[in-house]
């Protein structure tokens, strides 16, 4: 992990990620900010978040059809992203550092670093769908 330096703007952008509950966004990252500090750019929360991830103090969660989130868990934990509304989650399940060991076998790489998200459907859009399903509609396709 490099040192960089200490700026204000960093400090403002990684308190937004500690005091989220979920894993926001970029975007969801910068709106809660620019309540307090107006003058801040999107610019400067995005280059401050890909520094902190650079740094090793926040994780970047790749999801499929949406933006990249942000979690302040930085330990090896695994995420599951809901496929209706895009919330993403944490699956409290222990690695399987044996991953790495298979594919090693398989392929011949050397890997260094894996990430997995599961998709599903959360329990809100679940319930979103089963109301919307007794009026004869749904949700989802």
């Amino acid at each position: 992990m490099k040192e960089t330096r200490k700026t204000i703007q960093k400090e403002l952008v990684h308190e937004a990620v500690m005091v989220s509950c979920d894993h926001p966004t970029a975007e969801q990252i910068y709106d809660s900010i620019i309540l307090k500090h107006p003058t801040i750019s999107k610019a400067t929360v995005y280059r401050n978040l890909n520094l902190l991830v650079e740094d090793g103090i926040i994780l970047r969660v790749r999801v499929l059809g949406g933006p990249d989130h942000f979690d302040k868990t930085i330990r090896p934990h695994y995420h599951i992203q809901c496929r209706v509304c895009k919330r993403v989650d944490d699956i409290e399940v222990s690695p399987d550092l044996g991953i790495q060991t298979k594919i090693i076998n398989a392929k011949g790489f050397e890997v260094d670093s894996y990430e997995i998200v599961f998709t599903g459907i959360c329990p809100d859009c679940l319930e979103k769908n089963a109301a919307k399903s007794s009026e004869g509609a749904q949700v989802w396709n």
